[in-house]
């Protein structure tokens, strides 16, 4: 699969929606798609999901989601994320990539202890490579 390809195979595989204080958001400028949807994609393709269902709200502050984010299994297919927007924009997409470990943590069944460690291991590496242009 060419690297074109290979990059949106995992956008139309995969079913992402963005949520911002309780409503859909829409793609962002000239229908292109959500900085949050990019960041799945990529991640998805990193770790080679396909046929999800990921859901992901946007929390403006801390005190409303009491950490940076999480996530949450709602079934075999289907992930919940929220994230808290109120950090700088690094760790916004470090955090997404952390969360999007424990995604592929329940998907493959594979983690050690509580899989903290793993996913703090990758989220800045996931990151950084996401804002290089992932190849």
């Amino acid at each position: 699969m060419g690297k074109m390809k290979e990059k949106y195979h995992y956008a139309i595989s995969n079913e992402i929606s963005v949520y911002q204080y309780g409503k859909r958001t829409t793609s962002s400028i000239l229908g292109m798609p959500s900085m949050y949807e990019r960041i799945i994609w990529y991640c998805c393709q990193h770790f080679q999901l396909e046929g999800l269902d990921i859901g992901v709200k946007l929390h403006d502050n801390y005190d409303s989601l009491k950490c940076w984010g999480d996530s949450a299994q709602v079934s075999d297919t289907e992930y919940a994320i929220r994230i808290c927007t109120d950090q700088s924009l690094r760790d916004v997409v470090a955090t997404v990539c952390h969360e999007m470990v424990h995604v592929n943590q329940w998907v493959t069944n594979e983690w050690s202890g509580d899989g903290e460690k793993e996913a703090e291991k990758l989220q800045y590496k996931m990151a950084d490579k996401f804002w290089k242009g992932w190849e």
